[in-house]
């Protein structure tokens, strides 16, 4: 997988361990690798619905 998807095995092992400070570029490099897609939905921050 390291090889098709143009990553370290490192960069793997990390990924799959759920390190939170996992490089993007390479995960959507195993992600295409992968012939998958990534689909982002964002909510509101709670945080913004309460202006004070």
């Amino acid at each position: 997988m390291a090889l098709v998807a143009n990553v370290g095995v490192r960069f793997l092992v990390e990924l799959e361990a759920g390190k939170p400070t996992i490089q993007l570029e390479g995960v959507l490099r195993v992600i295409q690798a992968l012939s998958s897609q990534l689909i982002l939905t964002m909510y509101p921050s709670l945080e913004s619905d309460h202006h004070g």
